[in-house]
């Protein structure tokens, strides 16, 4: 039976077919080796009965055969008799023959001159002279020696003795046939049937059965088999007969007793087995029944633990005292369970370091309250600089400081509830709820009344929040800002009123305002920023994108030529709307889009730039990167490879930065930096002199190019200090060996500036609005110097 059979049975069917089973091999086994064990028994006794068998036949054979020597030399030795057959006295000879044979009842008297040929017969045997010699031929003629002859399928001991008168004029040959009486004889001798052959052809046999007789020569050949497999009445073996060399006997044991004494042991030891196997199914049951019983109860329990009924019953059968152990283990083990159950549900719900809900759990208890029609406000409020703080004053005094806020808040909770206020109207239908859903935001849930409850809850949060945190003699406050989203305006969707809320604080700390209520049409537009991100990530993966690059010229001041083009991207989406390039390039930078998206732009300029150089024209190409581009590990080897793929020269390559990008790992950046300009691209500071850099940092830096931002040139013509700041730092962006480069000149009295303040490159409107390579080929063919 295989195992998946096996399976289906119970398990009580199971016990009692593997003992069932192991019980009958157990008799098989048994069985067979008593079979094998008597089988080898009975035939080494059979062979040694043949062992004995033969030395008895062979001690038989010589000892008739003494006899006949015995009586053939008196023969040969009588006076009278040699006389006659010196003188071939053939009447005298075959007298002496006659009676001699008579005497010692031969069946064959025979007189042989020295040449063998036969002189005088009294045979009883019908044999013509002819087949007579022909076959004492066989018979070598020495002294007296008897041997084995076959004359016309009869069997003959025959004695052969010299007659010497005194040298030998003659040989006496007396034989004695083998007959069916002899070889009865025989048979009662040895107790085995003799069957005499001679060339695969039978002679004689004590055997009656002719069948037998017939597969006795076909088995003469072979070996007889081993009892264990031979369904044949006789083993036999057989030998040479005496000392003849064609003649051979065969004997044969009957196996009939034999195989009537295993037959009947056999169908005793199957008796046996089968009673044994009664008796055995019989207790099988009964053990199967007895483990069955206990497991079921304990099955039962086991059924009852998976359910989530952990309460175990007390056991009230009896049951075996390693099973009832069994039992208490369950009862010990559901108990445990159930503990543990708890601790998990705990850690599910709640965080771990202040106790207050986390986020899962908050948003299920918010969804309830909306189910039962009760109306929210959602407060969510976090601590600015807490990153800072607990830089300063180390993890375990900032956990300190957040169980302390959830300790206060859970005071709040409290006096919120004794407040003589309106908005403890739904106290009895919803309980103040609080989490923590980040490491320095916490999310507040209040029934209220309506929207004008809102004020006086915050203000009474903030009032017991807002009192100094101390952390053994050292007095911490802190900057809390709070964001507002209450059901009634907002929506009863709960994971949105959360998102709403968060929204709202977000935009608290931008502002930097205590507290932010969320406005409509906020949501709508963080819900655009995520499908733009999402549009953002197909635009990159497709190879018909919605993205395409548009350069505008930089003109350089010094010759009035355009040899210089910053690459900008841009994006119109699947509504053919235009993207404004800052927000996507921002929303990339938040989503780990960024790298992916300036590699996309980099395999762009460098592509135009390979088709600019073909068409003739050389263009050095500024390409926009941000900080994550510059500390990625294979940003360098991507640039390398992609100029190389498309014989692009390095120094047509200018690397723009702005100074907070420069300012982010200024270590790691510097270090790129170095390496990108030993590779030969130009690096360039972007929007210089609205960010962090200092003159200090600015000298250190590997820069050959300064771009002054647009905020100091769109007005440049008319504010004298914005020409004071352009012109002093075109100056010092000489004096440190770097071009500079002036962005948003809008009209030429900017332009004529800055080339009063011997800009090297100015860029603008007034030159040209970013257009795609082709419209820029154009324009720049018919493009006049207005210097």
């Amino acid at each position: 039976m295989n195992t998946k059979a096996n399976t289906r049975l119970s398990f009580k069917a199971q016990i009692t077919w593997l003992l069932t089973s192991l019980i009958l091999l157990t008799v098989i086994f048994l069985t067979a080796s008593n079979w094998f064990r008597f089988a080898d028994y009975a035939e080494s006794q059979i062979e040694r009965q043949m062992y004995f068998a033969q030395n008895v036949l062979n001690q038989t054979l010589k000892s008739q055969e003494q006899v006949l020597i015995t009586t053939a030399s008196v023969l040969a030795s009588d006076f009278g008799f040699k006389q006659a057959v010196a003188t071939k006295d053939k009447k005298t000879v075959e007298s002496v023959l006659l009676n001699q044979g008579k005497r010692i009842n031969a069946d064959l008297m025979l007189i042989l001159d020295l040449e063998g040929k036969l002189s005088t017969t009294s045979s009883s045997l019908s044999f013509t002279s002819d087949v007579i010699e022909k076959n004492i031929t066989k018979l070598p003629f020495r002294e007296v020696h008897a041997q084995i002859l076959s004359i016309e399928n009869k069997v003959f001991q025959v004695i052969v003795v010299p007659v010497k008168a005194p040298r030998i004029i003659a040989y006496t040959v007396i034989g004695f046939e083998f007959k069916q009486t002899a070889l009865l004889q025989l048979k009662e001798l040895i107790a085995f049937d003799v069957t005499l052959v001679q060339n695969n052809k039978l002679l004689g046999s004590t055997i009656a059965n002719e069948a037998v007789k017939s597969q006795l020569l076909v088995e003469q050949e072979q070996q007889s088999p081993s009892l264990l497999f031979t369904r044949s009445d006789y083993f036999n073996k057989t030998l040479n007969f005496a000392s003849s060399s064609d003649v051979q006997v065969i004997l044969s044991a009957s196996l009939a007793q034999i195989q009537s004494d295993f037959n009947r042991l056999i169908y005793a030891m199957l008796i046996v087995a089968f009673i044994v196997i009664v008796i055995a199914f019989t207790f099988s049951r009964l053990l199967s029944r007895s483990l069955s019983t206990p497991l079921t109860v304990l099955m039962e329990v086991t059924k009852k633990i998976g359910n989530g009924e952990l309460a175990v019953p007390k056991l009230t059968n009896r049951l075996p005292a390693e099973f009832n152990e069994l039992y208490q283990g369950f009862s010990v083990m559901g108990a445990a369970i159930e503990n543990r159950e708890q601790a998990i549900t705990y850690q599910a719900e709640h965080d771990i370091l202040t106790g207050l809900y986390n986020r899962y759990k908050f948003l299920s208890a918010v969804e309830k309250y909306f189910k039962n029609n009760i109306k929210l406000a959602l407060i969510t409020f976090n601590i600015k600089g807490f990153k800072a703080l607990n830089d300063t004053i180390g993890l375990t005094n900032g956990d300190l400081i957040l169980q302390e806020i959830a300790a206060r808040v859970r005071v709040y909770i409290e006096k919120l509830s004794q407040a003589p206020h309106k908005v403890t109207a739904q106290k009895s239908r919803a309980e103040t709820i609080i989490a923590r859903t980040k490491d320095n935001e916490f999310l507040v849930a209040v029934a209220i009344n309506e929207v004008d409850d809102i004020t006086h809850i915050v203000e009474l949060l903030q009032s017991e929040l807002s009192r100094p945190f101390w952390l053994d003699d050292i007095k911490i406050d802190l900057s809390l800002y709070f964001g507002v989203a209450n059901s009634i305006e907002h929506g009863i969707d709960a994971e949105r009123l959360i998102r709403r809320s968060s929204m709202a604080v977000a935009a608290a700390l931008q502002e930097q305002l205590f507290l932010r209520l969320y406005q409509d049409g906020e949501d709508e537009t963080y819900l655009y920023k995520l499908r733009l991100i999402e549009e953002l990530k197909l635009a990159l993966e497709s190879k018909t994108s919605p993205l395409f690059m548009n350069y505008q010229p930089k003109l350089n001041m010094n010759t009035g030529k355009v040899d210089k083009l910053e690459a900008l991207i841009r994006w119109i989406n699947k509504d053919g709307e235009f993207v404004n390039p800052e927000l996507f390039i921002d929303l990339a930078e938040k989503a780990g889009l960024i790298v992916t998206l300036t590699r996309w732009v980099i395999l762009q300029v460098i592509r135009q730039v390979e088709q600019w150089n073909q068409q003739g024209y050389q263009f050095k190409v500024s390409i926009n990167l941000s900080a994550q581009d510059i500390q990625n590990e294979q940003f360098v080897d991507y640039l390398l490879t992609k100029v190389t793929e498309h014989n692009v020269a390095t120094s047509q390559i200018t690397l723009e930065l702005t100074e907070r990008d420069i300012a982010e790992n200024e270590a790691l950046v510097l270090s790129r930096l170095l390496h990108l300009k030993s590779l030969g691209f130009a690096i360039s500071v972007d929007d210089y002199g609205i960010g962090q850099s200092s003159l200090a940092k600015l000298k250190n830096l590997p820069v050959d190019e300064l771009k002054i931002d647009k905020t100091f040139i769109l007005r440049l013509d008319q504010c004298q200090k914005d020409q004071d700041i352009v012109a002093s730092t075109i100056s010092l962006g000489h004096k440190l060996g770097m071009s500079v480069v002036a962005e948003g000149v809008e009209n030429k009295e900017s332009l004529m500036l800055l080339n009063r303040f011997n800009c090297d490159y100015a860029q603008g409107y007034y030159l040209s609005r970013p257009v795609n390579a082709e419209k820029f080929i154009e324009w720049y063919k018919t493009y006049e110097s207005p210097l």
